[in-house]
């Protein structure tokens, strides 16, 4: 099997390169910049927009699609029809007006040998934390909000499981094994770090301006239902992989101890 990886220099796509390698398949890699590609493999340079030269002659494509609208995408998959296509998605996906749900329909359209993983979030989004907690204090809003966010490893684990396995038409949950309040996960990175970390909760107004306008009307009412009505907890991880999913402490003990 030939696997183009999209998106390869990536938190997640760096990782799916090395497991397809262990599993024995030709790997293909889609960068902007080849300088970055990872060694041992095809290299073309391209963008995802156009990915009809990459595309060419492979069986199966892991697809990122990273950008907050789905204007283009169907142009995009043209070159992929009939191909095995690993989607990483997100939870929002159930929402079928939502960017991550329109591509999964263009991805449904042009191949019926399809997996898509829905991540809540992934436990690198918190790495925007990091310079704040080497003081001492991150300052964010809705400390309280519970997050179940995975580890970029389980989601690469099982782009790799749905690669070398039959797993067409499935649509998993992929998330992290509990959901910690985003406090804890400022804690967490402090012990990593070795440095006590307090949250000290940011007003709502500031957040807009530091985050952005467009960027917050989404995700400030998101975080704020987290305080009582946590992200989900899935299992999909272990059933697909054969270990429970990594929790956020391992994660953050791996990027910074």
């Amino acid at each position: 099997m030939k696997v183009l990886v999209t998106g390869a220099t990536g938190n997640t796509g760096r990782h799916v390169v090395d497991g397809l390698k262990d599993a024995g398949a030709a790997v293909r890699v889609l960068v902007r910049d080849p300088a970055k590609a990872p060694h041992g493999v095809e290299v073309v340079q391209g963008d995802i927009t156009d990915p009809a030269a990459a595309a060419e002659g492979v069986d199966a494509v892991y697809l990122l699609w990273p950008f907050y609208t789905a204007d283009g995408v169907e142009t995009a998959l043209e070159s992929m029809k009939d191909k095995k296509i690993v989607y990483l998605s997100a939870m929002g996906a159930e929402d079928g007006g939502s960017s991550w749900g329109h591509v999964e329909k263009a991805v449904r359209n042009v191949t019926g040998d399809w997996t898509f993983l829905r991540v809540t979030g992934l436990a690198t989004n918190t790495l925007g934390w990091v310079e704040q907690a080497e003081t001492g204090t991150v300052r964010a809003p809705y400390g309280q909000a519970k997050r179940s966010l995975v580890h970029e490893k389980d989601v690469a684990e099982m782009a790799v499981k749905a690669f070398t396995e039959d797993h067409a038409g499935q649509t998993y949950l992929v998330t992290g094994p509990e959901a910690l309040t985003q406090v804890r996960q400022a804690e967490l990175i402090g012990h990593a770090l070795g440095t006590p970390v307090r949250w000290e909760e940011q007003p709502i107004r500031e957040a807009v301006e530091q985050l952005g306008a467009e960027f917050a009307a989404a995700a400030l009412p998101y975080w704020a239902s987290l305080v009582e009505d946590p992200e989900p907890v899935s299992l999909d991880v272990a059933r697909v992989t054969g270990h429970p999913a990594r929790p956020f402490e391992e994660w953050a003990r791996e990027r910074f101890s």
